[in-house]
């Protein structure tokens, strides 16, 4: 295998030792992780301009905001970023996801969480990929206007 990242995911886990464990799966199987302890330090990575794939959060965590509530947060902020909630003791309700976001019941296989995340790294980099797309026939296609100086 290349020592080329396959993604960035932004792992969100108030257990230190489940968050370590996760973390070592996902290095493990070629991927770039971002550790947070919980909603707030997960926004400021992202506020800070962190182009993560996939953010990868337990629904509980500590007093404030919750795993659903941050999936809505990065859904309506960052929506090229792909959102996979993990759970082992509540299973969303209606509403609780935002639309696109996967649930995935704990416990589960290590190489089912990689698969997961697997698909959702290359969801999100497809899409990223065709927006610049769009982006470059816009400017190449006189979509964008420059202005000159004015002098």
């Amino acid at each position: 295998m290349s020592n080329q990242s396959l993604g960035i995911i932004l792992l969100v886990k108030d257990e230190p030792l489940v968050r370590l464990v996760t973390a070592d799966i996902l290095v493990d199987a070629n991927f770039r992780v971002v550790e947070a302890a919980n909603a707030e330090e997960a926004l400021m990575v992202l506020q800070a301009g962190v182009e993560v794939d996939v953010l990868l959060s337990d629904v509980e965590m500590p007093p404030g905001v919750n795993g659903y509530e941050l999936a809505r947060q990065v859904h309506e902020h960052w929506p090229s970023t792909e959102i996979l909630i993990t759970s082992g003791r509540e299973w969303p309700r209606e509403g609780d996801l935002p639309p696109g976001a996967a649930f995935l019941a704990k416990p589960c296989p290590s190489e089912t969480l990689v698969s997961y995340v697997r698909s959702c790294v290359e969801r999100a980099q497809a899409a990223r990929a065709a927006h610049a797309a769009v982006d470059e026939a816009d400017v190449a296609g006189g979509t964008v206007v420059l202005f000159p100086k004015a002098g």
